[in-house]
């Protein structure tokens, strides 16, 4: 592959996170707007997003073709980044309003470490395998999937006073 062509291959998914990101909260409203319901559109758009992120990059790693790799990556981070805004819409909705910044920032934590225990995972599953990269791929592709499932299932209507007015009433 030329650096050309490396260098347009690799703007492309990128270019449909951003779009995706956008394309986040659009969604979301639009779900909010059929169902009435806030955290049911937001579960959905979770669920959904999370399970269609992990069926293409557990794909991707076992696709021939650059062409082929490069379109299923794509996809994937697209729905990856729409779920982007989710996130803090979520906790917004069921977190006690003086807990917000702990509890949002303790979840990018959490999102940051696996962006650094992620690629040194990969490294050992490479090394393990002589080279292949496939397992890496359906392990992502198998998290993605675990993060759809406890989206769904954990991620309920908050009790008690001061959890989530805010935004619930603003919607």
């Amino acid at each position: 592959m030329s650096l050309h062509d490396m260098s347009i291959a690799t703007v492309i998914p990128w270019v449909l996170g951003s779009i995706g990101l956008a394309a986040g909260g659009f969604i979301t409203d639009m779900i909010l707007r059929l169902t009435g319901k806030p955290l049911l559109a937001r579960r959905m758009v979770l669920s959904v997003c999370l399970g269609a992120a992990a069926v293409c990059v557990g794909f991707a790693g076992r696709v021939e073709s650059m062409q082929g790799a490069v379109a299923l990556m794509s996809v994937s981070i697209f729905f990856l980044y729409v779920t982007g805004a989710v996130y803090w819409a979520v906790i917004q909705d069921t977190v006690r309003r003086e807990n917000v910044g702990g509890v949002g920032g303790f979840v990018h934590l959490l999102a940051n470490l696996a962006g650094v225990i992620g690629p040194a995972v990969t490294g050992f599953i490479v090394q393990a395998t002589n080279g292949a990269y496939g397992s890496a791929f359906v392990l992502a592709g198998a998290v993605a999937v675990l993060g759809a499932l406890c989206s769904f299932i954990w991620i309920r209507e908050p009790r008690g006073r001061g959890v989530g007015t805010r935004r619930v009433a603003a919607l």
